[in-house]
């Protein structure tokens, strides 16, 4: 088929009536009202979003009745749209100071319909099914792929009893704000009186974007919605502070810190002498938004030291107008700027006051007191050696801070290992341990009881071996000779072994000459309390040498790759050949993508000029357009069971697709193009019966390979 007409044709299906992609959802719920004689009153109410989803509300509403054994009783339901009966959902939020995000439209329509419902041993299920979910909402993977299953659930009891569901009072508000407290009341009202209990529930979930509008709706049971977890789950709906609920009254809390939009599932069980009688599920969306509320926030140390100029960080979100009063509540003092820098008439406490558009009702304030004072602290510091374990050498450190006036109060040590802090103490006389030779410093910040601080720096003189610089490999071609340790420290002692191949075993950074790969050995001391031991090894290359390479898989199909790894320990870099379908010819990794079998040659680049050579084959497998590479079943079971339930194509290198199904009578009922696609059993949303079809399938694979193909599949019930 020509791509684009495929393309045409897709999308004028795509915009058939009844299934129309949708991205509107927002919510719904469905009552029931037992009117006597087995008759009852459905209210199914669905939401929509009137701002960012498409299309209208869906006229009529399909809707399903199912027994306790999930088989359909009686007709679809056919649901009319009430044009009267939908309106824009008011959006009202706690404070007068907010403001409604512009961005936040959600429309809500009722139906109505009267079914007959005689007893049945288990109950009754009635469902609405659509598809999809807003594609703004953040806490479910995948929305625009979510549908939403209301249903209804009137269990055996019920129907003898005459019972009416329990009614949720108010839908929840349709736009909440970051950071402010929810407080809505899900209460709900029972006809017959029961006892009522609430709680969070995970929303179910729906058709998908294939089948946005089955009709009739999909059978159950229903599964859950998949949470986006982290962070989200039932736990924790929103973000922030979690929703709770008030199991007996209904009253929902919780502070949301994450702008978006977020579906949330309440629960209201019946109970009828300490029995579950009726459950009724509310499925809704917060859309969290930044209402622009004015917040005011600024930073100052609390105590400034010997100076009296201060400087006021304006942290405030939002606002565009400020008043500060740096001697609250005289305001003789006061700035307009957004980040001042005051200067004070002496010392002592001062609170600062910062208002947020000062001249509006919606004003929001913030205080903070601080204190400047005179500084009288000296920070001073010191330390002696202790002794070197297993763990590293002991430092013994000392405090030498001085307040004549107002005496030291706290301490905070820091020890910094190459400009890294790696051990904070908070006791005057700290022990540290230096665990290897490194550049170590000290930093003590001293608190006076005043408040002031003042901190001084102490570098370490820190007497360890240097084991850890030594190198750990070393390569050299046969004949040729090394220093085992450039840039040795001469402060330490050094006895080197084995010393026949060494021109000096005493000398920090001696000579090695090897004939063969040697392990050296040092003992590294003399300089403090430590000693520690340490090892070099020389690698001596001959042409015998050979790199170790390996091909993962070794076996491989047309179009697939296998990844080349080389080893050899001390190499400078790799060279592969021949180039053909690789993705590299350098690096120890590479990816190698051939048509025919093919051995690969890796060559090891060493230091002293000398390599080394490694082999490795990769073999490549004939495929053809056919079985077993290309597979379709001759019958398939599409009686819901999870096993063999669609009739699909599988196959391996193919490009392009088209496979058609017919009945005896010649009628098309099923057409696929794309290799994804399968046939459900159904024509025109009717199951098909146990029936022998005929096919005809054409695939084309790579290399232009091409298969065509007649015959028979059975659809089996």
């Amino acid at each position: 088929m020509n791509p684009f007409l495929f393309r045409l044709l897709a999308v004028a299906c795509f915009c058939l009536p009844g299934q129309a992609f949708a991205t509107h959802i927002v919510g719904g719920e469905m009552t029931y009202t037992c009117l006597g004689n087995n008759e009852y009153e459905i209210t199914l109410t669905v939401y929509r979003d009137c701002y960012n989803g498409v299309p209208w509300f869906d006229s009529p509403a399909f809707v399903a009745i199912y027994n306790a054994d999930w088989v359909q009783v009686g007709a679809t339901v056919q649901m009319a749209l009430n044009a009267s009966a939908n309106d824009t959902i008011p959006i009202t939020l706690s404070n007068p100071c907010l403001i409604a995000p512009p961005d936040v439209c959600v429309h809500r329509t009722v139906y109505k319909q009267i079914v007959s419902l005689p007893f049945s041993p288990g109950g009754y299920t009635i469902v609405y099914q659509r598809c999809c979910r807003n594609q703004l909402i953040r806490n479910t993977p995948d929305p625009l792929n979510t549908g939403i299953s209301i249903i209804a659930e009137i269990d055996e009891r019920a129907l003898q009893e005459c019972n009416t569901g329990a009614t949720f009072n108010s839908w929840p508000p349709v736009a909440i704000c970051i950071n402010e407290p929810i407080n809505f009341d899900h209460a709900a009202g029972d006809a017959d009186g029961d006892s009522l209990v609430y709680r969070l529930c995970t929303p179910l979930n729906g058709p998908d974007s294939l089948i946005p509008r089955p009709i009739p709706p999909f059978a159950g049971p229903y599964e859950e919605i998949v949470w986006t977890n982290p962070p989200y789950s039932l736990d924790n709906v929103l973000g922030g502070t979690p929703l709770t609920i008030n199991p007996l009254t209904g009253f929902m809390t919780g502070i949301p810190n994450t702008i978006g939009n977020f579906v949330v599932g309440v629960c209201v069980d019946e109970y009828r002498n300490g029995t579950v009688i009726s459950t009724t599920r509310r499925d809704f969306q917060y859309n969290v938004s930044d209402c622009g509320r004015p917040y005011s926030s600024f930073f100052v140390p609390e105590v400034t030291c010997d100076t009296l100029g201060v400087f006021f960080q304006n942290k405030s979100p939002d606002g565009t107008a400020f008043r500060w009063y740096f001697d609250w509540p005289t305001n003789f003092n006061s700035s307009n700027l957004i980040s001042p820098v005051h200067f004070f008439p002496d010392t002592g406490a001062y609170t600062i006051a910062l208002i947020v558009q000062p001249d509006d009702p919606c004003a929001d304030t913030s205080y903070q007191t601080i204190r400047l004072t005179n500084r009288f602290l000296d920070a001073g510091a010191n330390y002696t050696l202790g002794p070197c374990g297993d763990q590293g050498l002991v430092i013994e450190a000392f405090d030498f801070s001085t307040d004549t006036v107002t005496g030291v109060s706290d301490w905070e040590w820091t020890l910094y290992q190459n400009g890294i802090p790696v051990q904070v103490e908070a006791v005057q006389n700290p022990v540290f341990t230096l665990p290897e030779a490194a550049d170590y410093v000290l930093q003590l910040i001293s608190t006076a009881g005043n408040g002031c601080l003042d901190t001084v720096y102490v570098p370490l003189e820190a007497p360890i071996p240097p084991v850890n610089a030594l190198p750990q490999n070393l390569i050299i071609c046969a004949g040729d000779s090394v220093h085992l340790f450039p840039g040795a420290d001469p402060a330490f002692v050094y006895a080197w072994t084995p010393a026949n191949t060494l021109d000096d075993p005493q000398h920090p950074d001696p000579v090695a000459f090897p004939d063969t790969s040697t392990l050296y050995s040092v003992t590294i001391g003399g300089n403090g309390p430590c000693t520690a031991d340490g090892t070099v090894n020389v690698q001596v290359v001959s042409s015998a040498d050979t790199v170790a390479v390996v091909a993962n898989p070794t076996l491989i199909l047309p179009g697939m790759s296998s990844e080349l790894t080389a080893l050899f320990t001390g190499a400078l870099g790799f060279v592969w050949s021949p180039a053909t379908a690789l993705s590299s010819t350098s690096g120890a990794v590479v990816q190698a993508s051939p048509t025919t079998t093919t051995t690969y040659i890796v060559r090891a680049v060493l230091s002293g000029g000398c390599g080394a050579i490694g082999k490795v084959t990769v073999r490549v497998r004939d495929f053809s357009c056919e079985e077993p590479f290309v597979f379709f079943p001759n019958a398939f079971t599409p009686n819901g069971d999870g096993e063999n339930d669609k009739l699909k194509l599988e196959g391996l290198f193919v490009e392009d697709v088209y496979w058609v199904v017919y009945n005896r009578w010649g009628e098309k009922l099923f057409e696929a193009n794309d290799l994804d696609d399968a046939w459900d059993g159904n024509y025109k949303g009717q199951p098909q019966p146990t029936e022998t079809y005929g096919y005809y399938l054409r695939v084309a694979c790579i290399g232009g390979l091409v298969s065509e193909r007649k015959g028979n599949v059975s659809l089996l019930r």
